[in-house]
């Protein structure tokens, strides 16, 4: 993709990426523009902007060049018809106010569930390591020849790594909505990110508090649980992670935050907390969140715990410090460096956590997951997602394929490659069956157990289907054949003999979409309607001649 599409998505993107400690939206497109500005003159010529209608739009004086004055012009207009539209599209009554009814509901049905950690064999610790908007192809294992990950592939090296793991959403909130709770995300309604931390608080949008976590269900079965870093999954206090299922929380509710330290207290929905309690961290974020969950790992050794960590690591702002900085002297571009450092920073601190782990003589013991919530994204220009298409916010590979590794003595074999795919939904029965836990039917997860598939006591694949939905946007793997639909524009791949997408066979194989959309309409028709719509700035983006629209 070049350089103008990635100024183009990344100016029309905006509004939504991450506003850093002190930045403003006027700074978000700022920095596209200085992205823009290839030859540093402070202003965009047709060269620098080829969309003669984008261009034309910001040229207000019509002297052939755009300001900067002029680029944050028209961000403003877009961004003052995108509030009107707003306003009028999204109700102010609560979405999911608290639910007593409803979480007497779960309580009773949590309540059918046995201790696990009463007998004489100790069940296994559990670590799930999630990161956040990193490239598929950005670390070692999975490709990548610029940043080493040493720890990350050690990890890879003692466990399985998964060629074909999915998410259930190509953008932050509904994937981990899909992760905790081992259902797809649609069955209530959680299709669409929450949106900015204020809209989310205000009206009440997160994860339905009587949906069940596996959090609920292991602190139920007697596990200590603690949860280090990123929550974007409700910010009122129904969803607080310790109404559900969280013994301690450090981290942040909302959707992204600055690594470095707040200049000033911030809005409860922002702040970096521990528990309920803000504060201001001193040190740098990644390093923050594993020096907590290392403290959590000694502090329980001699019980069962369940340690989620959530790292904010990689996602927006592209921040680090000098230590990580200087492992790369070579970058000369400052954004991919920072990155890069980042990259590095949040391998560290999985080191850190897993050598946590060994200090304590538990690695026999301890089930250890690292995932990543969807693709990298492509409008920062930094991430890369090696052979897979586009990135984050769109249904082709890039946006849901990710990193996944699964480590654990005795349960999964050492240095293997599992081809077949696989879901996050997955995990919560995964990390259930290893801990002994029987899981009440009532649950109906969509998720497997995946040892029997790794290990060859199941044959067959995992899933025959998934399914992914995005407003217009919709995607189904179904064995090789991956569709891809945005209104009516329609893709289809053969992923076995095309990883990158690179070639549409809808027109040649009509017989396929057809299926694909069958088995489609039938897993949607089981599905809710959004809770809430997808932000207005719903942007047009040509994908290989046809039109996509991302919703976010």
């Amino acid at each position: 993709m070049n350089r103008f599409i990635l100024f183009l998505i990344a100016f029309l993107l905006s509004p939504c990426m991450l506003l850093a400690q002190g930045e403003t939206k006027q700074g978000s497109t700022d920095s596209a523009f200085t992205k823009a500005d290839k030859n540093g003159d402070g202003r965009l010529g047709p060269d620098e902007v080829k969309n003669e209608a984008l261009f034309n739009r910001m040229d207000a004086d019509s002297d052939g060049f755009v300001t900067q004055n002029e680029a944050q012009a028209l961000a403003k207009r877009r961004r003052a018809r995108e509030n009107e539209a707003a306003a009028k599209e999204v109700s102010n009554e609560p979405v999911f106010p608290a639910n007593p009814e409803g979480e007497a509901a779960k309580r009773k049905l949590l309540s059918t569930i046995p201790a696990v950690t009463t007998g004489d064999k100790r069940p296994p610790n559990i670590v799930l390591l999630f990161s956040d908007d990193l490239g598929y192809g950005d670390i070692s294992l999975y490709g990548s020849k610029k940043i080493p990950t040493p720890n990350i592939d050690a990890l890879g090296k003692q466990g399985v790594r998964f060629s074909n793991a999915y998410v259930t959403a190509a953008s932050c909130s509904p994937s981990r909505a899909g992760l905790m709770s081992g259902r797809y995300q649609q069955r209530f309604g959680f299709e669409f990110n929450t949106a900015g931390g204020a809209i989310t608080h205000r009206l009440h949008r997160g994860l339905d508090p009587s949906v069940v976590t596996m959090t609920d269900v292991l602190k139920q079965a007697g596990y200590v649980t603690g949860m280090f870093g990123k929550w974007h999954l409700g910010t009122q206090p129904q969803f607080h992670p310790q109404a559900r299922g969280f013994d301690e929380f450090y981290g942040f509710l909302a959707g992204a935050h600055s690594f470095f330290p707040a200049k000033a207290p911030q809005p409860f929905h922002t702040t970096i907390m521990r528990d309920k309690s803000p504060l201001i961290e001193s040190d740098y974020l990644t390093d923050a969140i594993a020096r907590e969950t290392v403290k959590f790992i000694g502090a329980n050794q001699d019980k069962p715990f369940f340690a989620y960590v959530p790292f904010n690591a990689v996602h927006t702002p592209i921040e680090a410090t000098k230590k990580y900085q200087d492992r790369f002297p070579n970058e000369l571009d400052p954004t991919k460096r920072d990155y890069y450092a980042m990259t590095s920073a949040l391998d560290d601190a999985v080191g850190a956590i897993v050598a946590a782990i060994g200090k304590h003589g538990l690695s026999e013991n301890t089930l250890v997951i690292f995932v990543n919530d969807n693709g990298g994204p492509i409008y920062t220009g930094v991430q890369s997602n090696g052979p897979l298409k586009l990135g984050k916010l769109f249904l082709f590979e890039g946006g849901i394929r990710v990193p996944m590794i699964v480590k654990m003595s005795g349960k999964f074999q050492a240095d293997t490659v599992y081809d077949h795919p696989t879901s996050t939904l997955d995990l919560f029965p995964t990390i259930c069956a290893a801990a002994g836990i029987k899981v009440p039917s009532d649950l109906n997860l969509d998720g497997v157990d995946l040892a029997p598939f790794v290990n060859g006591q199941s044959t067959g694949a995992p899933h025959e289907t998934l399914f992914w939905s995005n407003g217009p946007n919709i995607a189904v793997r179904q064995g090789n054949w991956k569709l891809v639909r945005s209104y009516d524009n329609t893709w289809l791949f053969d992923l076995d003999n095309d990883i990158g997408e690179s070639r549409n066979l809808a027109n040649s194989k009509p017989e396929i979409v057809e299926q694909l959309e069958k088995a489609y309409q039938t897993w949607r028709s089981q599905m809710s309607k959004p809770a809430w719509p997808s932000k207005p700035n719903r942007r047009k983006v040509e994908v290989d001649g046809l039109i996509y629209e991302m919703n976010i």
